[in-house]
């Protein structure tokens, strides 16, 4: 007791510990457990995790897991019938049945009906694609009409598809080569790359792919998702409310809200936008239609800018209207090109909607800058600075130069009938999804 009235005395505690230390090691303590057990998800997928965490299940040979979904027509079998038939005679005590169903009455209860799992492995239909039907129902030849060049007269844009295919292969070649199973190719170390996993990842700008997907949904149902197509337009005319905007210099362009505020900013990803409302402008309202059309022609005219005036004639990651600059990145942050497909993309859907020249004289541009300022001996590498004339290599090939940006310059200069857009709708990736028309009495096309 007297202790206690000595100045500057604090009594320790059971574990020898003051207060401060007791709460610094407790403080410790906590985040040590948070850290392991916030570790558990990141490890890679294992069954081992998941006897940690999910109760033990015994599942029969056969037996699919959609059988646990109630609304799947498999798990829709298991459920007892309305009217179940009577039940059969009981056995009698020297039946070896009946002794086997008294063990079970001590354990876990005897199912009632039979599930997916009882039936015969050889009583399962297996999965089958009918190809025939499913070309059937294609109004174009999946690689068009002239499928087979060795018989087209050599031209210009037979030439420009050729170096396109070119590019292609030497991408895909050089991919293969040294960074195969990675999911990106660094051509100047000639190595792959796996990316960090606190790396930022971007799933188109945050947003852009949710619209996208409006529009193409109602497409690719064959024009039936009414839902979708409302929910798109209701989208467009909000973007047109409230972000679309023209510069003094007559640029349009699809600006960002941030807090409240409108930053007068398009990044590279946004530039898709000019294909997707041109793809959509056919089914619009009547007196909407040319508005539309004229819309995306003007906002891909824009990303075109941002590619014009730059020294290497690429875009910019992002680009600024603001203190009398227009189209232009205005701080080296956002002045790299890393391959993107968006402004091609644009290029391709305007090209298949209206057939003007222009948009295959820009994809053109696009292809030699390619050619001069990204190509190297191992591969295609983004560039740091759209902005100097002899800019330095990421040494990044991104996976998306091969599945989007080549595809869609390749397509810009092919016919309208190589993947006709009225048979396949490219989903945000550029991998062609097929439109299951619903009759095949459109076909243009006989058998091959």
């Amino acid at each position: 007791m007297l202790l206690r009235k000595v100045p500057g005395f604090s009594p320790a505690s059971l574990w020898g510990l003051r207060l401060p230390q007791k709460f610094l090691f407790l403080l410790f303590l906590s985040g040590l457990v948070t850290l392991c057990f916030g570790a558990l998800f990141l490890l890679p997928h294992s069954s081992r995790l998941k006897r940690l965490f999910l109760p033990p299940r015994i599942q029969q040979p056969g037996l699919e897991v959609v059988a646990d979904l109630p609304s799947h027509p498999l798990a829709r079998e298991q459920e007892p019938p309305p009217n179940p038939v009577p039940a059969a005679p009981a056995p009698s005590d020297d039946d070896p049945s009946s002794q086997s169903s008294s063990r079970r009455k001590k354990g876990w209860p005897r199912r009632q009906w039979p599930t997916v799992a009882s039936r015969r492995q050889e009583d399962r239909v297996p999965f089958s694609f009918d190809f025939n039907a499913f070309q059937s129902r294609l109004r174009h030849p999946v690689l068009g009409s002239r499928a087979d060049e060795k018989g087209e007269s050599w031209s210009p844009v037979r030439a420009q598809r050729e170096k396109i295919k070119e590019m292609m292969q030497f991408a895909w070649q050089s991919y293969k080569r040294y960074a195969m199973g990675r999911n990106e190719l660094r051509p100047l170390t000639r190595d792959g790359y796996e990316g960090s996993m606190f790396e930022h990842v971007s799933v188109g700008g945050l947003g852009d792919s949710f619209y996208e997907y409006l529009i193409k949904s109602w497409l690719m149902s064959a024009k039936t998702d009414v839902e979708a197509k409302t929910m798109y337009y209701e989208a467009l005319e909000a973007i047109e409310t409230y972000l679309l905007n023209v510069s003094p210099g007559g640029l349009t362009y699809i600006a960002e809200w941030r807090g409240g505020i409108l930053d007068h900013k398009m990044g590279h990803l946004a530039c898709f936008s000019g294909g997707m409302i041109a793809l959509g402008a056919d089914d619009a309202k009547e007196e909407k239609r040319a508005h539309y059309r004229e819309l995306a022609a003007q906002i891909t005219k824009t990303c075109h800018e941002s590619y014009a005036r730059s020294d290497t004639k690429l875009g910019p990651e992002a680009f600024w209207f603001n203190s009398g600059r227009e189209a232009v990145a205005t701080q080296l942050s956002e002045s790299y090109y890393i391959l993107r497909p968006e402004v091609v993309e644009s290029y391709m859907y305007l090209w298949r909607q209206t057939h003007d020249p222009i948009y295959r004289e820009w994809g053109w541009e696009v292809v030699m800058a390619l050619e001069k300022h990204c190509r190297t001996e191992a591969g295609f590498s983004g560039i740091q600075d759209v902005y100097s004339v002899t800019p330095s290599h990421d040494n990044k090939q991104q996976s998306f130069f091969l599945a989007e940006t080549l595809k869609y310059l390749y397509l810009l200069f092919s016919d309208d009938d190589v993947l006709s857009l009225e048979d396949w709708v490219f989903n945000t990736e550029a991998h062609p999804l097929p439109i299951n028309h619903s009759d095949s009495a459109h076909r243009a096309w006989g058998p091959r």
